[in-house]
């Protein structure tokens, strides 16, 4: 077999200033020229990097705004993910999903909302208006993507700004839905800024009427207008998503598209036997116990890519299947 050769100073001057510091622990497993050999049938996943923190100084509310961006170290016209946490999680979480999205070529970013945990501990009190935070953030977010990639030397100028999507998981899910045109009835709020080109609500929460009264009281934000979303948005349900927001059972996740109107542009997709976490979406041990299925993740995971590719015009393996798949949803408009 031949010696690897080293890599030449070009590669690594083009490579090092990206992620400084965490390179340095990818290289040693990356690093090598082309053997003689015949290499193995089996494509090598892309390398992926995080950078984490990533901190505006002031964001939207006044406050810092921390973040973790996930790249694929290699690669040109990237296209862009912001992703919005469940409640009670944070920007750390999420890891196989953001490793998919970031091995199918996404530039991944993940704030921390006012109701982040912080290293697994609750936050403190956070403020009755979240809802609106939340929104403010994904928006500037979606409106100063440059800024945000500029804090990471080198991502900027790999990305594709003009193809940026949304994802949100749970509360985000309705964070998600929110930017994309669904408006809190009774709130006053911004109109869809029209920076996000399609967003994936996973088992975000049902309509307001469908809480339990204790819950009702507690989230009146949940009193949700869908008829004014806009797709392209792929919602994405369990059918065994119990929670004890609701007494009606897995199908009041389901309202947002129940609701939305005929020209709404969005398919609902049901997970068969998923719970919240979708087949592992997230950790693994993430209740309930048996929803972890390698197969039942590697369905949400395609249908996601395929969905997002498509839909920001990428012409990948994945955006091919999206047609396939969008056959066998129920889909509006």
């Amino acid at each position: 077999m031949a010696r690897p050769a080293p890599l030449s100073p070009r590669l690594l001057a083009l490579l090092a200033p990206m992620f400084t510091g965490v390179l340095a622990s990818l290289l040693p497993a990356s690093a090598g020229a082309a053997s003689n050999e015949t290499p193995p049938q089996v494509e090598a996943p892309a390398t992926i990097a995080s950078v984490d923190p990533v901190a505006i100084a002031q964001g939207p509310d006044g406050r810092p705004l921390l973040m973790r961006v996930t790249a694929p170290v290699q690669g040109r016209n990237l296209p862009v993910l912001v992703l919005s946490h469940g409640n009670l999680l944070n920007r750390s979480d999420y890891r196989p999903l953001v490793e998919a999205l970031a091995r199918d070529g996404w530039i991944v970013i993940q704030p921390d909302h006012p109701d982040a945990s912080h290293d697994g501990f609750p936050p403190a009190p956070y403020p009755a208006d979240t809802w609106r935070i939340r929104l403010d953030q994904v928006n500037w977010i979606g409106g100063h993507v440059a800024q945000v990639l500029g804090k990471v030397p080198g991502l900027a100028a790999r990305a594709d700004l003009a193809r940026l999507a949304l994802l949100g998981h749970s509360f985000g899910g309705h964070t998600a839905a929110l930017a994309m045109g669904a408006r809190v009835q009774g709130e006053q709020q911004p109109g869809p800024t029209g920076a996000f080109r399609a967003a994936v609500l996973l088992s975000p929460p049902g309509n307001w009427e469908g809480l339990t009264p204790q819950w009702q009281q507690r989230g009146p934000y949940m009193k949700v207008d869908w008829t004014s979303l806009r797709g392209p948005v792929l919602m994405v349900n369990g059918t065994a998503d119990t929670t004890p927001l609701t007494d009606q059972g897995p199908g009041w996740h389901d309202d947002g598209f129940r609701l939305s109107s005929a020209t709404s542009g969005m398919c609902l997709m049901h997970v068969e036997g998923a719970g919240h976490y979708l087949g592992g979406i997230d950790s693994t041990l993430r209740p309930p116990q048996g929803d972890a299925k390698p197969e039942r993740r590697a369905r949400v995971f395609a249908a996601v890519t395929a969905f997002l590719d498509a839909e920001v015009g990428r012409k990948t393996p994945a955006a091919a299947q999206w047609p396939a798949i969008r056959a066998g949803l129920a889909c509006k408009g």
